[in-house]
């Protein structure tokens, strides 16, 4: 069977959902603790915590194994704005695998970036909460990642 995988927010995760993955990252970090004792500390059921443990994981484990992803930045159409973006990707250590820049419309343009990390320690919301500082930059989305 063939799966289908999906980008969602933490905040609109069901609440089991976020109790396991609580009870997963307890146990990452303190590797004395029993299941059991996890799912009581997060108040998860046992049952609960099996049934999704291998199916939820957050971005940033997913980024110790793979390292490129797919941004969409929403700017105001200013003389030297990819410039700028471009220069705050290399300060960022990344490598830029394609862009594209739409046609501005009412001052205001998108651009998409593929990029891949390379030698850095950074997480993909550190990258883009960096991306966000930029003049003229007033969104952010990550659109893609290699899973």
């Amino acid at each position: 069977m063939k799966h289908k995988f999906y980008l969602i927010r933490e905040d609109v995760l069901p609440y089991v959902v976020q109790r396991v993955l609580k009870v997963k990252s307890s146990l990452k970090e303190d590797q004395t603790l029993t299941i059991q004792e996890a799912v009581d500390m997060h108040e998860c059921s046992r049952s609960a915590f099996y049934k999704y443990r291998d199916t939820i994981f957050p971005l940033d484990e997913l980024k110790q194994r793979n390292n490129s992803f797919t941004l969409i930045l929403f700017v105001n159409d200013k003389v030297g704005i990819l410039a700028n973006i471009l220069e705050k990707v290399s300060e960022l250590n990344l490598s830029v695998l394609t862009i594209h820049q739409s046609v501005p419309v009412n001052q205001r343009a998108s651009i998409t970036l593929s990029l891949r990390m390379v030698e850095t320690s950074m997480n993909i919301y550190e990258v883009i909460k960096a991306l966000k500082q930029i003049e003229n930059v007033y969104n952010v989305d990550i659109i893609g990642m290699d899973i």
